[in-house]
């Protein structure tokens, strides 16, 4: 029997919270000159106007919106370290490939090159050796002179330099001299998709030009923009939960805090690093667990936007008088207040936008109804 009496206490007090409690109300309310905050409009006999009770103030936490994104590393320019030709066909952007497979081809004169004289002064080194281990045997033997033998240690010893240094070139470029050929194949640097190609077949190329873009085929970041009323209290290496749409969930680190407000969006941007499996489609939207600060949550419906400040009516008796309030993000339902409100106010959710329309009106009358 008590159950049932207090829920039908609470649905008169949703119903007729304008009605109740209501505080003397003045013959004729002055205008605030402070700002809008404070103006009043009377409230209609004809309209139907509903409340609710601002709850106490706590600690509010909101899913908000985010992108999946790649961290620096998941990400790599595709160049080969030669000049050449495209021999072959890219690989298909956007198609998954394992680590080291190859992308594409190219055909250099120039690796060919570079091949040949290592070969060469491989040859050269190994002549070198053996006309010095003629001469070492020949002196051994008493039947050789010391100036043959002086030259080819000198000739060994120029050759040895010659080949170290054409194996070096080779080396440099980031290809095993044994392994190269007149084709270099440029491989996959990660298990991912190629992005973008900035080349086609036949075309010429030079040494680390860019010839694409490649990244891992899985984001490991997200990236989120929020209003700059809404500053969560995080420091490096906080600790939340992001999850998807398809019920996925990760837990998630804070990586990089804002410089400070962008101009142009006047939102701040925060990059959080995942952990979990699998991880998330490159630009997939998620959602972020996010503090954002005290306040209270109230209808959606009760804000009202008017030159450009958020405010509420509050029931004051017959009239409706215009709050300024800090509006927070929305949810699913109802928006957070991060300040301007007292607990236990009433606040009017149906029939706001009309009091929003009085109020404009008697602003550019110069008055007040």
């Amino acid at each position: 029997m008590k159950i049932v009496l207090f829920s039908a206490i609470a649905v008169l007090s949703l119903t007729l919270g304008c009605q109740g409690s209501k505080p003397p109300t003045p013959e004729s309310p002055e205008p605030s000159t402070k700002g809008l905050s404070g103006r009043v409009v009377p409230l209609s006999k004809s309209v139907d106007y509903r409340c609710v009770e601002v709850p106490l103030e706590a600690d509010l936490i909101a899913w908000l919106p985010g992108q999946a994104v790649h961290a620096a590393s998941a990400q790599a320019l595709i160049s080969s370290p030669v000049s050449g030709v495209i021999s072959g066909t890219p690989l298909m952007t956007g198609r998954p490939v394992a680590k080291g497979a190859p992308l594409v081809e190219v055909r250099s004169p120039e690796l060919a090159e570079l091949k040949s004289r290592w070969l060469k002064a491989q040859a050269q080194l190994r002549r070198a050796e053996a006309d010095l281990a003629r001469e070492q045997r020949l002196a051994a033997a008493r039947a050789g002179s010391a100036r043959e033998l002086e030259s080819a240690e000198a000739e060994q010893s120029a050759a040895v330099a010659e080949a170290e240094a054409s194996r070096l070139v080779i080396l440099a470029r980031g290809i095993n001299p044994e392994k190269a050929t007149e084709t270099y194949a440029i491989h996959a640097p990660m298990a991912g998709v190629v992005a973008e190609w900035k080349i086609t077949q036949g075309q010429g190329v030079q040494a680390n030009e860019t010839l694409g873009s490649f990244h891992a085929i899985s984001a490991n970041q997200v990236q989120m923009e929020l209003a700059a009323s809404v500053q969560p209290a995080w420091a490096l290496g906080a600790r939340t939960q992001v999850r998807s749409g398809s019920g996925g969930l990760w837990s998630a680190q804070v990586e990089g805090l804002p410089p400070g407000i962008e101009q142009g969006t006047q939102r701040l941007t925060y990059r959080l690093s995942l952990s979990g499996a699998p991880m998330p489609l490159p630009g997939s939207f998620l959602e972020v667990k996010v503090p954002v600060g005290r306040g209270m949550r109230i209808p959606t419906s009760a804000l009202q936007q008017i030159e450009g400040t958020w405010g509420v009516f509050l029931r004051e008796g017959d009239v409706a008088r215009f709050q300024e309030v800090r509006r927070g993000p929305d949810t699913e339902r109802d928006t957070l207040v991060l300040g301007g409100l007292s607990a236990g106010t009433k606040v009017i959710i149906d029939g706001a936008f009309l009091l929003k329309s009085q109020l404009i009106r008697a602003q550019a009358g110069g008055g007040h109804d």
